[in-house]
């Protein structure tokens, strides 16, 4: 495999290989192999200049708590009864002392927010280690503009960028404006309707160079938000402090998955680095079944228009760095991007269940032997199965190897101020 071929000669070009003699578990390419998976530092944003304020993130873990950043419900559920509104919070599907995914998801019945997303929420961890593509299509590319997407879905928060941005001014404008400079003068009813987004009257009747005060003040808003997720890094695994040298850290079965995830079963070729993500888009055949689900999903393909559409990409108007759009050159859909995902990490994943873009698999061993199978039947799925994915001879004591692996690499514990709602303004709306 072309993933093994990079990672030894990295190795044996960097004299990694220096191990016990005899009394290792692993090979000396084994060994090289999986020192590719090394976590390093997250990468800078430059489209974000506050990517890394703690002044940012502080503002940004509270927006990714407060409940009032959403609209009303579409249906009755947990969270309360069709029509209230002021119920829904990032954290709410992204629970960060969690994982930072959403536990209440089911397979066939993906995150609950407004009303049921279509997809399952994907984890918030370590969102910046795995190239600039955001959301299972990568509609996105960048985490700030991520964090905007789902404000004004239907079926996530179901508000508006007029409603935010009002309430950033009543609850938060001494933060924001120590952060980002000035907010509009948002108190002027008249140029600044209470409520609406591209496509409702009153966000068309404003002058344009109001509405561009208000996207302004929206992007921030994402750029804040994302500061304090890039804060959320799942790290100190028992896999890495396996491979710092602590022999104990992962069991028997876990290091024989090891030998396996990069061996027989082959899992590094989409599952590589060290975020264990590629970052790129693969087809591999999860059957689209479910009372909530819509029938057909296109993915990537879909994915690839919105993102270069977005007036908040990176090469767009409100990016710090449009020159950092790189990303963005020359793409066009390809055949290969129908029914295809992102490649999620595996880092913390025995706590992000359900598993895959539509929570279809619930749990581990259920994904193992999906691609021990080579994937749902055809007909289950849009697009062509990626190439990549063909069965696996594995027994079951091999799967249960693989998933003790997988296990093996949920990092440690977050600090609890970190992941838990911060104190939020009161006194306001």
């Amino acid at each position: 495999m072309k993933s093994f071929g990079r990672a030894l000669l990295i190795a044996l070009g960097t004299g990694m290989l220096a191990v016990g003699c005899g009394s290792d578990p692993l090979t000396r390419s084994e060994r090289g192999i999986l020192e590719g998976f090394r976590l390093g530092p997250v990468p800078p944003d430059p489209t974000n200049a506050v990517a890394d304020d703690p002044a940012a993130a502080a503002l940004g873990q509270q927006l990714f708590f407060d409940t009032r950043f959403s609209g009303p419900l579409l249906m009755d559920s947990a969270l309360g009864l069709a029509g209230e509104a002021g119920l829904v919070a990032c954290a709410t599907c992204h629970e960060p002392a969690e994982g930072g995914t959403d536990h209440r998801s089911t397979p066939g019945n993906v995150s609950i927010a407004a009303g049921y997303t279509g997809r399952n929420a994907p984890t918030i961890y370590n969102a910046r280690h795995d190239g600039p593509w955001e959301f299972w299509d990568g509609r996105r590319d960048s985490l700030w503009s991520q964090a905007l997407g789902p404000l004004e879905s239907a079926a996530e928060h179901d508000g508006s960028r007029l409603q935010y941005a009002h309430l950033l001014y009543d609850c938060y404008r001494p933060a924001y404006e120590a952060t980002f400079g000035p907010m509009p003068d948002l108190a002027d009813a008249v140029r600044f309707p209470p409520d609406g987004k591209p496509g409702d009257p009153p966000w068309e009747a404003m002058a344009a160079a109001d509405q561009d005060a208000v996207n302004r003040v929206y992007a921030n808003l994402g750029k804040a938000v994302a500061a304090y997720e890039r804060l959320l890094v799942s790290a100190d695994s028992p896999f890495d402090r396996f491979m710092a040298g602590d022999e104990t850290a992962m069991s028997e079965g876990a290091v024989r998955g090891a030998k396996l995830f990069i061996g027989k079963a082959s899992c590094n070729e989409c599952h590589n680095g060290g975020n264990f993500s590629d970052g790129l888009f693969h087809n591999v055949g999860v059957p689209q079944a479910g009372p909530n689900l819509p029938a057909v999903d296109r993915g990537r393909a879909d994915g690839i228009a919105a993102v270069l559409a977005d007036p908040f990409n990176a090469a767009g108007a409100y990016s710090d760095d449009p020159t950092a759009s790189g990303h963005l050159d020359g793409l066009v859909e390809r055949p290969e991007d129908e029914g295809a995902f992102k490649t999620p990490t595996l880092r913390g994943v025995s706590r992000t269940a359900p598993y895959m873009h539509n929570g279809m698999l619930a749990t581990l061993r259920d994904v193992v032997v999906h691609y021990r199978d080579g994937g749902g039947p055809p007909g289950s799925f849009a697009g062509t199965l990626d190439s990549a994915m063909a069965p696996l001879a594995l027994d079951d004591q091999e799967i249960d190897d693989l998933v003790a692996f997988l296990e093996a690499l949920d990092g440690a514990p977050l600090p609890p101020a970190l992941v838990t709602a911060p104190v939020l303004p009161a006194g306001c709306p």
